[in-house]
């Protein structure tokens, strides 16, 4: 699995917010807490990174990436009650415009802490699409 000891420890930095703020609290204080808890581990952590999004050659704009962990993992803070296959779709184009191969979609809204990996969808099957 592509960057799993990079992805465990961001999880285990994710169980770190959580376990202390719970949940409840606006998207901007746990974007700021795992900042913090990325640093304090020895991680860097870019907070909203910009990702171009493009089509035939034209910019369309901006979307932001809630924060990018050692220039590897995308991570995306999910609000909705629960991670539905559009959130899956977003985080897919996020990882292209950045070109990354693994995201992490977070929940922290919940009773417990809710991760799902993403891929990128590989590049042979992207232009084979």
């Amino acid at each position: 699995m592509l960057h799993k000891d990079l992805t465990q420890q961001v999880i285990n930095a994710a169980k770190a917010v959580h376990a202390e703020l719970g949940p409840g609290l606006p998207h901007n204080f746990y974007r700021e807490a795992m900042e913090l808890e990325l640093r304090e581990q020895g991680l860097a952590a870019v907070i909203d990174r910009p990702v171009k999004v493009h089509y035939k050659g034209h910019s369309l704009g901006e979307l932001g990436v809630d924060f990018v962990v050692n220039d590897a993992i995308a991570c995306v803070m999910v609000d909705a009650e629960e991670i539905s296959p559009d959130e899956y779709g977003k985080a897919r184009t996020l990882l292209k415009g950045l070109d990354l191969d693994v995201g992490l979609l977070l929940k922290f809204n919940g009773g417990r802490l809710d991760v799902r990996r993403v891929e990128a969808v590989p590049k042979k099957q992207a232009a084979a699409s």
